[in-house]
């Protein structure tokens, strides 16, 4: 029998028996698979899901229908809420009408089935509000209790993954679920190619990196004020370019997320600004043009280390592939930046990278305290 593929990770799905069923489990996300009915069998109730799907969705539903495709029938799934004021969201089928569950979901599906039951007798409303609060509890003793930053992952990641980092290096995300497309990250992306694009083969002169880079000597003069503005959408080349617009994909999408879209567009832009005005304060080399996105994407970095320290990514060493914490992979990236800018590394604005990682690391610390970040709906990543 032909296994299944994965819907998150695109692995070969294992057959397994687990307490009584037979379900198919991803080793590399730890996702499991379950047919209809087979949820039902092991929370031990009478339908898979504890109300009809049309009711999970009452304000509570994703903006939008999950990407993932159901590796039973290809249909396409739905997300719900498994239960009012959990933040627990699972994705259905909408065709076979089967389950994907991420990794450390059945175990929170069974604690609020108990939970449920316990609170059976009270009124909904009390027994919603005191469900919310022994799931906040076990979110807490969860982050406090974390294991390892680095773990091993050997064999876990798909082929593909692994290969993709062997030719390029670059990390891949392990758990950065989002709840909506990324449309403004993804506009980002565009203006930079199309500007890219317009940069080398409409203008390619000197004149117009004069005019539209930043120059710090002639921004602090009062000239050149437009670069500083200018600047974030253009490039050095198409290595520089795609590597911007990979880590701007990698970590803008869940920072986009998590705060109102318009908000996002001044946010990415007041970081590439603090980055530059950063670099131009400290730089030894002020009459040096300076361009590229380097330094608002930084910002973003910085905002997704403060939002999801504990999520985890793929990094390889060599031949060598293992997961590490995004607290871990950021800060030692940040280490590197201090490094090299203190070993005076040319050609590269290295104060930016700091400086626009800082005010982004700041800046959503601030919109946090205000209440203009949204919490996230899954808590901290689970462990396998």
């Amino acid at each position: 029998m032909e296994a299944l593929i994965c819907p998150k990770c695109l692995s070969d799905m294992s057959v397994v028996e687990h307490q009584g069923v037979t379900v198919d489990i991803c080793p590399g996300c730890r996702g499991i698979w379950l047919d209809p009915g087979e949820l039902a069998f092991l929370r031990d109730t009478d339908e898979d899901l504890p109300s009809k799907p049309e009711s999970l969705g009452s304000g509570t539903r994703y903006e939008q229908t999950s990407t993932y495709i159901c590796p039973r029938c290809q249909g396409s799934f739905d997300t719900f809420e498994y239960a009012p004021g959990t933040s627990l969201y699972i994705d259905r089928c909408k065709k076979c009408k089967g389950i994907y569950l991420d990794a450390g979901e059945l175990k929170k599906i069974r604690t609020i089935t108990s939970r449920q039951r316990l609170l059976g007798l009270q009124s909904p409303k009390e027994s919603q509000r005191k469900l919310r609060e022994a799931m906040e509890a076990e979110r807490i003793r969860h982050s406090e209790q974390k294991g390892p930053h680095i773990t091993s992952s050997g064999p876990n990641s798909s082929a593909s993954i692994y290969f993709f980092q062997l030719l390029t290096g670059l990390p891949v995300e392990v758990d950065a679920r989002r709840l909506r497309f990324p449309v403004i990250t993804l506009l980002f992306i565009v203006f930079n190619v199309a500007a890219f694009i317009y940069q080398t083969t409409v203008v390619s002169s000197l004149g117009f990196y004069l005019d539209f880079a930043f120059i710090p000597s002639r921004f602090f003069a009062g000239d050149n004020v437009l670069g500083l503005f200018t600047s974030l959408f253009l490039h050095g080349g198409w290595l520089h370019l795609l590597g911007n617009m990979y880590f701007l994909w990698l970590f803008g999408d869940n920072v986009e997320d998590r705060i109102n879209r318009g908000l996002f567009v001044v946010f990415y832009l007041f970081c590439g600004m603090a980055a530059s005005l950063i670099h131009g304060a400290l730089t030894e080399s002020p009459a040096i043009p300076t361009l590229g996105a380097s330094g608002a994407i930084s910002g973003i970095m910085g905002a997704y280390l403060v939002l999801y320290p504990r999520r985890r990514m793929y990094q390889i060493f060599f031949f060598l592939q293992f997961k590490v914490s995004v607290a871990f992979y950021l800060l030692f990236w940040l280490g590197l930046q201090f490094l090299f800018s203190s070993l005076g590394s040319a050609g590269v604005a290295w104060y930016a990278h700091i400086g626009g990682f800082m005010a982004g690391a700041a800046g959503i610390w601030l919109l946090d305290k205000i209440g203009l970040v949204k919490p996230d709906p899954e808590g901290p990543a689970q462990e396998v």
